[in-house]
This record gives C-alpha cells, structure tokens and sequence, in this order.
C-alpha cells in the first residue's frame, strides 16, 4: 500500500511538472484594444483666471446654464476656440465629443470670473392682487435661486419691468397673471424678452427651448403650487438661454 501511494504521489508530481512547462512554453496571447467611450478625454480647466478675463475674449463663448447640451452650443461654434461653463456645470458627453472634434477648449470658470459667469436670479412678477406668490418664492428659494418678487396692478407695468430686468446678466423672470394671452403679446412687444407658458415641465421645458425664453408665464388659474414650483424649478436650472440662431434676426 506504501508503495502505491508512492507511485500516486510521484505521478502527480510529474503531471503539475509538465503543465508549468507547457504554460511557460505558451506564448501570451495578444490583448485586444477594447473601445470605449465611458470616459471622453477633456481639456483641463485653466489652472488660474485673472480679474482681466471678466469680459468674453475673441473666440470665446460663455454659457451659464448648469446643464451644457448640444441644443445650447448648436450654431455658436464656429470660430470658437474656448467654452466657458459654471464651475459646477454638467457637460453632457455629447458636447464634449463635439467639442475634441472641433478642438474647443472647455474652460470652468473660477472664483475671479464669478461677474461673468455668475449667480442665477430670479424676478418674479406678479400682475394683479389676487394670488398669494409667497409659497412659490420660499419653493424657488429652496434650490438656491435668488428670487426677487415684485407686486404690480398693471399688467402692462409688469412686462414693462421685467424687460429692464431680464436685460441684465444672468437674470430670469417669471410673470404670474391670469391673464395668459395678454401677458405673453405684452412682453413678446419688448426686444429684451422672450416669454412663453408651460402647462407642466415637458411643456414647459419645450416651450422654452423652442425660443431660449427668458421669461416663464405663470396661469394661476391652470396647475398646481407644484407643478408651478417644478416648471420654474427647471426653468431656473437651465440657466439663462441665448436666442436661437435662426430666430435672432426676428426676435434678438
């Protein structure tokens, strides 16, 4: 029985002796490239940004919405040899590769560019006595919006208001009046704004990219203090839009 067990223990021996000989013998097999695009190289942000650097340079663009899509960078590129963005924003991966195929730099912006790039607010106008805008602003608050709120009789006051705001840099406005048709032909008469309505965030969000509307109509007769607060919500994070390419002419 020793002697068998000998013979067993011998042969393993040889077995595990020949398969470390054949490996080593093998050669490595190749590694095949594996394409990916889960991580889209892009430029590095500027290690500092000088006071100077305040107003956009010659080829460069600034864009202060915190979500960068190709509907916000569609059309404006050409000549364009550096993007500014927030700090924070959110690069969709879409841009990025439309930027490396264009050799656009993409530039976070720093604290000394804060004049440029700046905080969103907000001006919430609300024409007519009736509605009771308070909880609306304390829910845009919340999320970090500057919200300004201003009470006018008037409707034609109101727009008139709210185009001298939204002219200035990285303001929005929303006018709330029940008065829906009105309240859009009396701001769309001012160069300054674009306003549209939204029953709810799709619509709303449609509406608003279709002319890169500075100002959001509020009903308060149709939806909710929610649906309110979500449609403004998203207004807001989307930031302050330029006016589509093809429409500049028309409405600037």
């Amino acid at each position: 029985m020793a002697s068998a067990s000998l013979d067993i223990e011998r042969l393993v021996r040889e077995v595990l002796a020949e398969l470390a000989r054949a490996q080593q013998a093998a050669p490595a097999a190749p590694v095949a490239p594996v394409a990916s695009k889960a991580a889209v190289p892009v430029p590095e942000p500027l290690a500092a940004t000088t006071p100077a650097d305040a107003a956009a340079d010659e080829g460069e663009l600034i864009v202060a919405a915190r979500l960068l899509t190709m509907a916000e960078v569609a059309g404006r590129l050409g000549g364009i040899r550096r993007l500014v963005v927030r700090p924070q924003a959110i690069v969709t991966p879409a841009v990025q590769d439309e930027l490396l195929r264009r050799g656009v730099a993409l530039v976070r912006a720093s604290a000394a560019r804060s004049a440029t790039v700046g905080e969103l607010r907000l001006v919430l106008v609300v024409a007519g006595k009736r509605f009771d805008a308070a909880p609306l602003v304390d829910a845009i608050a919340a999320e970090g919006v500057a919200v300004e709120q201003q009470r006018l009789d008037c409707l034609m006051a109101a727009t008139d208001l709210l185009a001298a705001e939204v002219a200035k840099a990285d303001t929005l406005g929303a006018l709330v009046s029940s008065h829906a048709a009105a309240a859009l032909c009396l701001a769309n008469r001012h160069r300054s704004i674009r306003a549209a309505q939204g029953l709810d965030v799709p619509s709303a969000a449609a509406a608003t990219a279709d002319v890169g509307a500075n100002v959001l109509l509020i009903d308060p007769g149709v939806g909710t203090l929610f649906q309110w607060k979500q449609m403004l919500g998203e207004f807001c994070r989307q930031g302050v839009r330029r006016c589509p390419e093809i429409l500049q002419k028309r409405l600037g």
